[in-house]
């Protein structure tokens, strides 16, 4: 069967996205050949590559496209257009190909791609496929306005059904928005192209019960998260043992070289991926998480390091500078990051995927809240005896319980991480058999 791969978010910076992206990948490749690749890198973020008007005919897209300075010139277009439309957030209306009407969406696609070749991949039409897979890991939260990345999976899912190819639809969580209303135009849409495809599989409880709830879909399946199926990768027996042979360009500085002992206990501090919105502004994250470190090291003797794990998480440079803490980069290779945090004594995050690469080595976690019900679902999925949140900028009085909670962790020693561990190993054996439910 030959596959065309959607949302493989390797592009993105973000530990999460690159890494569960990369391990479904390799799932589905063992079996079948991936013929087209569609990337995250236009479908959620505002990149600056799009240029439409809703009333401008083909025949113009055509001749902007032939201008010799054309992608200069269109920065120009976008940003006023930008300004236009400064109140939504990646969702841009009439000077945006994507909408709630998926044909006209598929429509507009077609005719500005002249003007836009980056958008090229959308473009079924270019594949000799048999089916789509999609990546659905935090494609659809029911937010309004509407995430622009839930239009776009959506149209594609619609396209690929019109040229009568299967679709499957894995990897996936359903959620509401802790910050907004349930769009409920874009779950018409969602239940409409998903009711019709060949599997939904959602990787935990709390997505199965929305499918079912309030999608009214009638056979989802669920599977962990891909991620999983990286147990014999970061249990493999290769050891991280200090950072200097995984300095990313950028972090060449002479600490780097001696600054990362993972010899000695330690434990990881990420941020999540609700801080930005919980937040009032930069300074009360970074006042907040140095507050946290600073607390942390008085009660904790091992080393204590900031894992930059997604562009959200920016603000940990400035705690990583104000506490003289280290910071793993962004850019660190993928399984040294794994390894790294799989190898810590506690991570402290409220970030998912992030929080899975520590699970594999049987790391114990700290969960703060995020920007829907993943920290909480996996803490269910990973059998944690009790499920606790904390607040994503923790006051004075939360970073004393966030630490009580992670020495409390701490204190149970091999037995907690051996147990998580075993844990890990299940649900990587459920994760793999994901890939026998794609069938011609």
């Amino acid at each position: 069967m030959k596959i065309v791969y959607v949302a493989d978010n390797r592009n993105r910076g973000n530990y999460g996205c690159r890494a569960t992206s990369t391990a479904l990948s390799q799932l589905i490749s063992e079996d079948y050949e991936i013929v087209g690749r569609i990337s995250g890198r236009y479908t959620h973020n505002d990149t600056g590559e799009l240029f439409f008007v809703k009333w401008f005919p083909a025949k113009t897209y055509e001749v902007l496209g032939r201008l010799k300075y054309w992608k200069d010139i269109k920065k120009i277009f976008y940003m006023f257009f930008r300004f236009l439309k400064r109140g939504g957030k990646y969702y841009y209306s009439n000077y945006d190909f994507i909408s709630h009407d998926l044909d006209e969406s598929i429509n507009n696609l077609i005719k500005c791609l002249p003007a836009n070749p980056a958008l090229k991949e959308f473009d079924l039409r270019q594949y000799d496929f048999d089916a789509l897979v999609i990546n659905g890991e935090g494609s659809y939260i029911f937010s309004t306005p509407p995430w622009r990345e839930s239009l776009i999976i959506s149209m594609v899912i619609h396209w690929s059904q019109k040229l009568g190819k299967k679709v499957y639809f894995m990897n996936a969580m359903f959620s509401d928005s802790p910050y907004s209303d349930r769009n409920m135009k874009t779950i018409k849409v969602v239940n409409e192209i998903l009711g019709k495809s060949q599997l939904v599989a959602v990787r935990e409880p709390y997505s199965y019960n929305y499918a079912i709830e309030t999608l009214k879909l009638n056979n989802p399946k669920i599977f962990p998260d891909a991620l999983f199926t990286w147990y014999s990768i970061v249990n493999d027996e290769h050891k991280i043992m200090n950072g200097k042979y995984y300095i990313p360009h950028g972090f060449e500085t002479d600490e780097s070289y001696y600054e990362f002992d993972f010899t000695k206990p330690y434990i990881c501090i990420s941020g999540s991926s609700a801080a930005g919105k919980s937040a009032k502004n930069t300074d009360e994250l970074i006042k907040s998480y140095s507050n946290l470190v600073k607390k942390l090291r008085s009660k904790f003797k091992g080393n204590i390091f900031l894992v930059h794990v997604c562009e959200g998480d920016d603000f940990l440079l400035d705690v990583g500078r104000e506490t003289e803490a280290p910071v793993v980069p962004l850019n660190t290779p993928l399984i040294a990051a794994a390894k790294i945090l799989s190898n810590a004594r506690i991570y402290i995050s409220g970030r998912y995927h992030p929080a899975i690469m520590a699970s594999l080595g049987g790391t114990p976690c700290v969960f703060m809240s995020s920007n829907s019900h993943k920290t909480k679902s996996l803490q269910e999925l990973l059998e944690y005896d009790e499920i606790i949140e904390f607040n994503v900028v923790p006051n004075k009085q939360e970073c004393e319980l966030i630490i009580t909670q992670a020495l409390f962790l701490y204190s149970q020693g091999s037995s907690l991480r051996d147990k998580i561990n075993d844990r890990a190993k299940i649900l990587c054996d459920d994760a793999k058999k994901m890939k026998e439910e794609i069938r011609l």
